[in-house]
């Protein structure tokens, strides 16, 4: 029997720890898209300042803004709507890539690796938030 609960510890801890490093893989994952596929319009630091924005008709928008904007909350269901852009009518102004084609037909990815790619940047944009009060 004493020989099971070390087992039964690695267990219940095995998940968490995996779970911690996914996390935190997906992050570094979703920072690395930001800067390749987004900083240069919207900025390092997502405020819409990036090298390319000045070159647009329209600024392009402050993506630190999306909580404070909605009560302090982060709609990632609907960022990801909007960076994803095949099933939005609003998608911003035609500036703006629609990424799910993009992911499709530039770099021949499945809808699997296209989902992945779209939710890695939803959360590295959600660490960019700021909110209400700051």
């Amino acid at each position: 029997m004493w020989k099971a609960i070390p087992t039964i510890l690695v267990l219940a801890i095995a998940p968490t720890v995996t779970a911690q490093q996914k996390g935190a893989a997906g992050a570094l994952e979703g920072r690395a898209l930001f800067v390749t596929h987004c900083a240069s319009c919207h900025g390092v630091s997502g405020r819409g300042d990036g090298p390319g924005a000045g070159e647009f008709k329209h600024q392009p928008p402050d993506l630190t803004q999306f909580a404070k904007r909605n009560g302090g909350v982060f709609n990632d269901a609907a960022i990801y709507r909007i960076v994803d852009g095949r099933t939005v009518k609003a998608h911003g102004n035609m500036e703006m890539p629609v990424w799910g084609d993009a992911f499709k037909w530039r770099e021949g990815l499945d809808e699997d690796a296209i989902k992945a790619r779209i939710e890695a940047l939803v959360r590295y944009v959600a660490t960019l938030q700021e909110r209400a009060g700051h």
